[in-house]
């Protein structure tokens, strides 16, 4: 009510109907402050038990996405009817199977920047953090499935430990919640199928 009477006129808003929506959207905020909590519990309980394959799936959406865009861009003008739904879908595919190996590459790369961030910053001379974020590397790269499950369900865990600060818990207990969920996500997540 208060949107729409503001909304429809076309005079400029007064002092006091900024105020109103101000208000309005100040107590929008609080509310969504207020769930904040429980958006980062469900989505970190959703990433320990599910991360690696919604990463996964993720990564084969978002490329195939780009790869469907594409091969709109460059042919939709020049194809016609079912031959360009065709066409799309086998863009989406192949873009999409790409996007999976270079998920690979990139849990690599990131296990050897943060080798390299971490040993670097406890002193270590920068040429034994390369040979250390190498080695990080090639092993992110052999055991990339295990390296995804294992990030997933750490961030996952933050979220949780998060997501469980605003209740009245000691945090012993949060911790070992937390450690028997990211256990058991890693479990689901490593099993084999």
């Amino acid at each position: 009510m208060l949107m729409s009477s503001v909304c429809t006129n076309t005079s400029p808003l007064t002092f006091t109907d900024k105020l109103r929506i101000n208000t309005v959207a100040d107590a929008m905020l609080r509310e969504l402050e207020a769930m904040l909590p429980l958006f980062q519990l469900v989505l970190g309980v959703l990433l320990i038990l599910f991360g690696r394959q919604l990463v996964k799936f993720g990564a084969f959406v978002a490329a195939g996405s780009v790869g469907a865009y594409l091969v709109w861009w460059f042919l939709g003008n020049e194809l016609g009817g079912l031959l360009v739904t065709v066409v799309l879908i086998l863009g989406f595919a192949a873009f999409g199977l790409l996007g999976l190996v270079l998920l690979r590459i990139g849990i690599g790369i990131a296990a050897g920047a943060l080798t390299y961030l971490i040993v670097s910053s406890l002193g270590l001379h920068w040429f034994y953090a390369l040979v250390l974020s190498l080695l990080a590397l090639a092993l992110a790269l052999l055991w990339h499935t295990q390296a995804l499950a294992l990030l997933t369900a750490m961030i996952g865990g933050l979220l949780v430990h998060r997501g469980l600060s605003w209740l009245p818990l000691d945090q012993g207990l949060v911790v070992m919640i937390v450690a028997g969920l990211v256990a058991l996500g890693l479990r689901l997540q490593l099993r084999r199928r």
